[in-house]
């Protein structure tokens, strides 16, 4: 007979909503509390002496959203943590219609007590901070990009003057010495002093994922496949984390993004679009950028000829990325080097003809 004390959490910053079982006596009850160091502490010692008294243990679950890491470091070893992937779990009737902190806890505890509930997957200390490293280069870049753009436009709408080799050393140097009205100079010169800004905020950055790439054998086996340079290959990686959380390729495949959904009902199935709940949308950019070279590559170029000629070259882009997903699970899980040389038989591309593209 299960005699734990289970606390489901809907967390937030200000507020946490807690729904209390206690197996034992069977007895339910939801309250809220402050998000505090001390409120959670208090929780946690009533929650402990009740299961102390049945016999039991004290499970907490929450959502794998902000505040988690710390959590779970308070709860330590009073309590079971568990991490839950709400993505992953069904929908319930009418869940557009209704959705309150004591609805979210309720569906979560009956999953866990069906014994279905999905979990999330905690990546540890050292891989959380690469990933703010990788985060924080695409914000920069993505930031880059905007600001050229503006700049691009505004020379395009308001000048004759020429669009080319803007970012060079002397293209930036006419961009200073262009003569505008007033307010457009003091806009345009905010704007190169903010992109010079991120070029050095890059540059560090840079920086420190290279000395993670130089520590890094499987980023270094990685990058020895054409179009996948060090800091892609450290990217990359620090998206996916330890390979053994995935055990199979499709898998891998699906939370990159590049699974397509299965409609199926009453015999007829047919593929949809790719994606999903779950999906890695930066772990699928990283991939799909590469596909411009790894399509040359022997290995893949059979394949992606034949689907381009069918299909288009965005689905042909597709499966090149789904194989290539499947080489760097095996790279990763066997530690061989990557093979370049096609395969005696083509059997990597699997429902290439359901393969879509992203809305």
């Amino acid at each position: 007979m299960n005699k734990d004390i289970v606390l489901t959490v809907d967390y937030h910053h200000r507020n946490m909503e807690i729904r209390w079982l206690d197996c034992a006596a069977g007895e339910e009850r939801c309250f809220k509390r402050p998000t505090s160091v001390g409120s959670i502490q208090r929780v946690l010692s009533a929650a402990g002496r009740a299961a102390a008294a049945s016999g039991g243990r004290v499970v907490w679950i929450m959502e794998s959203t902000t505040g988690w890491v710390r959590v779970k470091e308070l709860v330590g070893q009073q309590a079971r943590f568990l991490l839950a992937n709400v993505l992953q779990m069904p929908l319930p009737p009418k869940a557009r219609r209704r959705k309150t902190d004591k609805i979210d806890t309720a569906r979560i505890q009956r999953e866990y007590l069906a014994g279905h509930l999905p979990l999330a997957y905690q990546p540890s200390g050292a891989l959380r901070q690469v990933r703010r490293l990788v985060d924080a280069r695409q914000d920069l870049i993505e930031r880059r990009t905007t600001l050229r753009n503006w700049v691009w436009h505004y020379l395009s709408h308001e000048t004759w003057q020429g669009v080319t080799n803007l970012w060079s050393g002397r293209g930036m140097e006419r961009l200073r010495k262009l003569a505008l009205p007033r307010q457009d100079r003091l806009v345009l010169d905010l704007k190169l002093a903010e992109l010079e800004r991120i070029e050095e905020l890059l540059a560090r950055v840079d920086e420190e994922l290279m000395a993670v790439y130089r520590q890094s054998g499987q980023a270094q086996r990685l990058d020895e496949v054409r179009g996948i340079a060090p800091l892609t290959a450290v990217s990359m990686l620090g998206y996916i984390g330890p390979i053994e959380r995935f055990k199979t390729s499709e898998e891998l495949i699906s939370y990159a993004g590049l699974a397509p959904g299965v409609h199926q009902s009453d015999g007829r199935c047919y593929g949809t679009r790719i994606g999903g709940g779950g999906t890695h949308s930066r772990l699928r950019y990283f991939v799909m950028q590469s596909t411009r070279w790894l399509k040359e590559i022997d290995r893949y170029r059979p394949s992606h000829q034949r689907v381009l000629a069918r299909r288009g070259k965005k689905v042909a882009r597709v499966v090149v990325a789904r194989m290539f997903l499947r080489s760097v699970h095996r790279m990763l899980r066997t530690g061989q080097a990557f093979d370049a040389r096609p395969e005696a038989k083509d059997t990597t591309v699997v429902r290439e003809d359901t393969a879509t593209t992203a809305a």
